[in-house]
């Protein structure tokens, strides 16, 4: 509004045919030279207000990288779980299969004691058979007791590789929920 009071001034003096004196002169130069600040306040403005938008914009471009990163990972981190599952369930499997023959060879093992205790001295020939048969019977004892000493140690090493398993997945859920 400024501006164009002072433009039609001039003209308003030349239509009454005045001449512009040196006050008048003087007094367009101060305008100008306000107009000119303000036109330069205006353009620091908008030279900072880009800076502004410009730094807004990397952040954002930052933090959508980072967010692309933590889908890729809460993908990954998905796969990885459905794995562990999977795996678990085929660890829960073999060790059901471990226990339950764990708890033949044990039942075997102490029918063949029982049969073991039993035992009354025969005569000598009948002796001589007994004693081969209880010979193998002892050997079969034996197989049966290493047998079920494998399948315990077999046993353990399912518990140990189970509660490794638990406590990846409790290290794992807790990395997948930072905010719980």
């Amino acid at each position: 509004m400024a501006m164009t009071t002072v433009s039609e001034r001039p003209r308003k003096k030349e239509e009454v045919g005045e001449a512009l004196h040196d006050v008048d002169f003087q007094q367009l130069k101060i305008e100008n030279a306000q107009f000119l600040e303000t036109i330069e306040a205006r353009n620091q403005d908008l030279i900072q207000l880009k800076l502004a938008s410009g730094n807004t914009l990397q952040i954002l471009n930052t933090y959508k990288s980072k967010l692309h990163r933590a889908v890729e990972m809460y993908i990954c981190l998905g796969k990885e779980i459905l794995l562990r599952k999977e795996l678990l369930e085929k660890i829960d499997k073999e060790t059901i299969q471990v226990e339950e023959d764990r708890a033949k060879a044990e039942a075997s093992n102490k029918k063949l004691r029982k049969q073991l205790t039993e035992f009354r001295a025969p005569q000598v020939m009948m002796y001589l058979r007994e004693k081969i048969l209880n010979g193998e019977m002892e050997k079969t004892i034996k197989m049966w007791e290493r047998k079920v000493e494998i399948a315990e140690m077999s046993l353990k090493g399912y518990r140990k590789a189970w509660d490794k398993m638990k406590t990846s997945n409790e290290q794992l859920q807790a990395i997948c929920s930072p905010g719980k």
